[in-house]
């Protein structure tokens, strides 16, 4: 049985490929691949228990047991292979790498990591701490380096693939570390697939490639105004929770995303930084050795003919801001005329939900709701399991009771005293 733990890169079309393994997991199970993790949600979990991150202090036990549970269902599955994907994977240090390795020992574990080049990768990580509430400026903004640690999610630690591959292959032979280029100008929108499939074996016809796009980039515009949003908010949406539920999944996702498409270029000091990375990282995956799936050269940055975000105008910023208060004005009349025009003043205030608007509402909770459906799921199937265990207890000892009693009882007996002491002491001793 093999294991192919997609590590990551974050920004390297991992959203795409997993979309890809979620939508063909019948399919792929019915062909020999496990799909490992029957909700997102768990292989985010695992990835913080590998990375010993610390939130999980905060987060239910089963979020802590994630990574032993995924395990397990590796370990179980009777068929040739399975496949792991969460970028953040990435961000674990060698000895983390080494713990989590051990906990898969017996298994054929092949570790693919798919990068991109490095140039696009520097505004997609600055876009991706906005929706955390950074307000750093673009032009004065670097990722993290490797010494960051491994919370630093957003840094080279995670998206320079010779620093991911030297960590998570150290304890592996160099063809079981594959990396999978995102391709550069690709004929179709389906080559990294083709690419990432062939590293993870899979070859199963018939296949939905066709998967929803999501996790859009924000246009120039878009971002610098959310930057400044940033600066100006405050108590409650503070904390990473609160965050990526009014931040992220309301204020970018759920409008911003929509308004702006000009994409971001790169600063001379940003592009060097960018370039030298780049070309380190493609000598050292040629001399490590590993199996390439691509062309290492995709991963050299390059440069957009494009404006930065201090750039933006304040008249873009100002078109911008009214279009996402006509959004979010649409959104809340949206929901109150679904509550009903002879809605109490009462009703109508609502909770903060209410003036958000049914489609952004589902996009908030929904995920929230169906992971806690699911914990209510898990904990029934345990109890039902405890009660069916007990009963099978229960007429076990029922039998073993009737055995005794006929044969410290039979029916022609001369001496039923004795007999009925001893199934006293027999009932005493053992129940």
């Amino acid at each position: 049985m093999r294991l192919y733990l997609h590590v990551g890169a974050p920004k390297s079309g991992t959203t795409y490929l997993q979309q890809v393994l979620e939508a063909n997991r019948a399919r792929l199970a019915s062909a020999g691949v496990l799909v490992v993790g029957e909700r997102h949600l768990d292989r985010i979990h695992a990835a913080m228990v590998v990375r010993e991150d610390p939130r999980l202090d905060h987060l239910p036990e089963r979020a802590r047991t994630s990574w032993r549970r995924l395990v397990e269902q590796v370990i179980a599955w009777r068929g040739d292979s399975a496949v792991l994907s969460y970028e953040l994977f990435a961000g674990a240090s060698a000895e983390q790498v080494t713990t989590a390795l051990a906990d898969l020992a017996g298994i054929e574990v092949h570790v693919v990591i798919t990068a991109r080049d490095l140039g696009a990768a520097v505004p997609s990580a600055w876009q991706e701490r906005l929706k955390f509430a950074l307000t750093t400026p673009f032009e004065r903004w670097k990722p993290r380096p490797e010494s960051a640690g491994a919370r630093a999610e957003w840094s080279w630690r995670t998206m320079d693939p010779a620093g991911v591959a030297a960590r998570w292959g150290a304890d592996l032979p160099p063809e079981r570390v594959h990396v999978v280029t995102v391709p550069r100008g690709a004929a179709d929108d389906h080559e990294l697939w083709r690419r990432f499939a062939a590293a993870c074996r899979i070859d199963v016809p018939g296949l939905q490639l066709d998967v929803e796009r999501v996790n859009a980039s924000l246009g120039l515009v878009a971002a610098e105004l959310l930057r400044r949003v940033n600066e100006l908010v405050r108590e409650p949406i503070t904390g990473n929770r609160e965050q990526s539920r009014w931040l992220r999944d309301t204020l970018a996702h759920g409008v911003l995303v929509d308004l702006d498409r000009e994409p971001i270029g790169l600063t001379d000091r940003q592009f060097a930084d960018a370039s030298s990375r780049s070309t380190e990282a493609v000598a050292a995956l040629r001399e490590a050795g590993y199996t390439v799936h691509g062309d290492l050269d995709d991963i050299v940055a390059s440069r957009r003919d494009a404006r930065t975000p201090g750039q933006a105008s304040d008249t873009e910023l100002l078109a911008v801001a009214v279009a996402t208060i006509v959004r979010l004005l649409e959104l809340v009349r949206e929901r109150t005329l679904e509550g009903g025009a002879a809605a109490s003043p009462q009703a109508e205030e609502g909770s903060r939900l209410s003036v958000l608007g049914k489609g952004v509402v589902r996009r908030v909770t929904a995920p929230r709701v169906d992971a806690r459906a699911e914990d209510l799921r898990g904990r029934v199937a345990e109890l039902e399991a405890e009660v069916a265990r007990s009963r099978a207890l229960h007429l076990r000892v029922a039998e073993l009771t009737d055995v005794v009693t006929e044969l410290l009882m039979p029916p022609r007996s001369t001496d039923g005293r004795v007999a009925a002491r001893a199934l006293n002491t027999y009932r005493s001793e053992s129940l």
